[in-house]
């Protein structure tokens, strides 16, 4: 089956958006590739502490243990160490529904879940400002998928629609035009080239590098050799430019407790290899960038949450 025209989605609105091409077949992927909508759209609008604001997720592991790893103890010497960050709840979906709603939306697993159209997620609050915003996410077939993706000559979970956190929302997928904002790692990389990134991008590397299917010593091998470099380019790291590294979730047996760390050009230099033992969690991901630039709030738990400054 062909994947719906762009024209035909646009004639039918929302109702066609939410039917977005989900085959995995290789041939219509690699269709889909050469017509998929992708926008990235940039804008310069400036924040009380950061101008750019970039989220990225690993997978399950408690903060002792992260915090042990090599890997992960260097990149902490180069920010801001939350030392007291913590997941909202068990299993993963949720979690990534907070980080971009600041509440779980009722949602408590990992199945395949829709929250109405009226459900708003910090996407609405940055668009009211003009603010740019992209979603990255490691082997997502093409922009715009709404299905989930195996390794095509394995089998292995690659894509997972349960870890990107805007997919859950229909005020994202019923848009087409927020639909080509959810990218893969090859628009992330030719983003960068162009200088074309946004100012607010959430980031989830593939289930081996996030370690959900490998190993922690995966997870901080990859974010050690992925993220340092991209602190280096200027085209990332441009002035004012906030990252945090975190886990969606502990162990499902531990506290929640996990680790994160706060790196860029935002951060001074005096504050590099210090810590922070304010309590955090993944709703403070949407308060921070409310506060950042006075995006009011979306009436749920970011009322409550602590922001990073």
């Amino acid at each position: 089956m062909a994947r719906l025209s762009l024209l035909f989605l646009s004639l039918l609105g929302g109702a066609a958006a939410q039917l977005q091409y989900t085959s995995t077949a290789s041939s219509a992927v690699a269709a889909a590739r050469a017509t998929a909508l992708t926008l990235s759209p940039t804008s310069n609008v400036v924040g009380k502490t950061f101008d750019r604001f970039v989220q990225i997720f690993l997978e399950n592991q408690d903060y002792s243990a992260a915090i042990a790893n090599s890997n992960l103890a260097y990149l902490a010497t180069q920010g801001i160490s939350l030392t007291q960050y913590y997941g909202v709840t068990h299993p993963s979906q949720p979690n990534y529904v907070g980080a971009a709603g600041a509440t779980r939306n009722g949602i408590t697993t990992n199945d395949f879940s829709r929250l109405a159209t009226s459900v708003k997620s910090v996407v609405d609050l940055l668009e009211a400002k003009g603010i740019s915003w992209g979603v990255y996410q490691e082997d997502m077939p093409y922009s715009g998928f709404e299905g989930n993706y195996k390794n095509q000559a394995t089998g292995a979970d690659d894509y997972v629609r349960k870890h990107n956190p805007l997919m859950s929302y229909d005020s994202v997928t019923s848009d087409v035009n927020r639909l080509a904002k959810c990218k893969n790692f090859t628009m992330f990389n030719r983003d960068l080239a162009n200088n074309k990134l946004p100012q607010w991008m959430f980031i989830t590397p593939n289930m081996t590098n996030s370690g959900h299917d490998s190993s922690l010593a995966a997870a901080a091998t990859w974010s050690n050799n992925w993220i340092t470099p991209l602190l280096a380019n200027p085209n990332f790291n441009i002035n004012r430019t906030l990252v945090i590294l975190t886990f969606d979730e502990g162990t499902t047996t531990g506290t929640n407790r996990v680790y994160a760390v706060l790196l860029g050009s935002a951060i001074p230099t005096a504050k590099k290899g210090t810590t922070n033992s304010t309590t955090y969690n993944h709703y403070s991901l949407v308060k921070t960038v409310e506060v950042n630039w006075s995006l009011g709030n979306l009436g749920t738990n970011d009322i409550s949450a602590n922001a990073f400054f």
